[in-house]
């Protein structure tokens, strides 16, 4: 039986084995790490923890540590790589999570505190939590902040999105459903996985182009009785066995048979499903988002929304887009959703800010003609800003990765290499360079 899941990593061009940890095993590790942060006196260094998230996932760990190169800058990039690369698996132990877990329990502490000093009963149970739940302002806000500082050009969607989480975290409502509407590439399936992360740790990605059948749906339920695999624990069995909390992404969601749609229903009601066995299985304080560039297609908005001078929006243009949706899908499915999320497409500033936060993992000093060449040759309106981190890792990560291996240190104290573009091709300065300048 393999033990390890097998995860690409392209920032460093590596296949990752992770190991494949158990619900408890994930649970255990998840109160070790959270004691050691909630009874350190000292600061906890931020490399040293990701050293020890790699330490304790990877397999065969001290291979790949020895397997590491000797320039520090070089090994941290690796590192932190490698640290966002096990996230995706186990977003859980991201140490932004743990902390605001402990701060929620020092809080709720403080509280109990509160009401024993005034002599009331205590009001509060003792809570095994395996995740963080997002119960306070303070989490609310930390996690309004990292998504609208990583999705770029679409704060009304994050918005939208927060208002939701707050009603869940309030207590008023159990869980939520979005449909995402907007062009290819602009944010609205790393919106779904970064609410994930930071929602419950528990993000699962279904791409609905997979389901085009009838009977396809089977998969995600377990097969009929009678059929090969019949006793076997469907997918929804399992993730339902780990959490009932979970953000669930059905991407392009208008590739889906007509009959998915009838499985989708009582996801939307109650937040469950029965599964071949007769299960119910239990998804009630889950997130559902659809996406879908239906519509927006239709009306082909891209030249109006590109990087020319028309102000066009998806969002000015929502009753036309939804009335393209309405013809798409079955009303009972759409009835059962609570929000429409109109993405717009990318400005030129928008996209420069995307690459600018791709740059952030080179060490490359980031300058106007750095960004302006990214922008220029990696963006397409027909993919958005999807290309992106794949231009810079063809075209600026390669030329560091020459330089580095070929010995060329940076020529600035800063340790981050220098550039310029000489026939929109980029150019990596040499010391003699700079000398050269001064």
């Amino acid at each position: 039986m393999i033990n390890y899941y097998k995860i690409a990593c392209e920032e460093v061009d590596l296949v990752l084995l992770i190991k494949k940890l158990k619900l408890k095993e994930q649970k255990d590790k998840y109160r070790q790490i959270k004691a050691h942060i909630q009874d350190s006196e000292k600061p906890i260094g931020i490399e040293g923890y990701k050293k020890h998230i790699l330490m304790s996932l990877l397999f065969k760990p001290d291979e790949f540590f020895q397997s590491l190169p000797k320039d520090q800058d070089e090994r941290k990039i690796v590192i932190n790589a490698v640290y966002e690369a096990i996230l995706d698996v186990y977003p859980h132990f991201d140490i932004n999570i743990i902390c605001a877990d402990v701060n929620r329990a020092a809080v709720m502490e403080g509280m109990r505190e509160l009401i024993d000093d005034l002599g009331e009963p205590k009001p509060f149970e003792e809570v095994d939590n395996d995740v963080p739940e997002f119960t306070d302002i303070g989490s609310i806000r930390a996690m309004e902040k990292t998504l609208s500082k990583n999705i770029i050009g679409q704060q009304d969607a994050v918005e939208t999105l927060m208002k939701s989480v707050k009603l869940i975290a309030s207590g008023l409502y159990k869980r939520a459903s979005f449909f995402f509407i907007g062009p290819t590439g602009v944010g609205k399936t790393e919106l779904a996985r970064l609410v994930g992360k930071q929602y419950s740790g528990n993000f699962w990605k279904i791409n609905c182009a997979e389901y085009a059948t009838a009977h396809e749906y089977a998969k995600l339920i377990g097969s009929p009785p009678g059929y090969i695999g019949h006793t076997e624990k469907s997918i929804m069995f399992e993730k339902a066995e780990e959490s009932n909390q979970w953000v669930i992404l059905f991407d392009e969601i208008e590739k889906a048979h007509h009959k998915f749609y009838d499985f989708l229903l009582s996801l939307l009601d109650d937040g469950t499903c029965t599964d071949n066995m007769g299960r119910v299985l239990d998804f009630s304080k889950s997130i559902f988002i659809f996406t879908s560039n239906q519509g927006v297609s239709d009306l082909k908005l891209g030249r109006k929304l590109g990087f020319g001078s028309e102000t066009v929006s998806v969002s000015a243009c929502g009753e036309q887009i939804l009335e393209s949706v309405k013809k798409k899908f079955p009303a009972e499915f759409l009835n059962r959703l609570d929000n429409y999320v109109f993405f717009n497409a990318l400005s030129r500033e928008d996209v420069a800010e995307i690459a600018k936060l791709a740059l952030n993992d080179i060490p490359i000093t980031k300058t106007k003609a750095l960004v302006d060449y990214v922008v220029d040759n990696g963006y397409s309106e027909e993919y958005g800003a999807r290309n992106i981190r794949r231009f810079i890792k063809n075209n600026v990560a390669t030329k560091i990765a020459d330089a580095i291996l070929t010995g060329q240190e940076p020529a600035t104290k800063s340790g981050l290499y220098s550039s310029r573009i000489v026939k929109n091709e980029l150019v990596i300065k040499a010391a003699s360079d700079h000398a050269a300048e001064g």
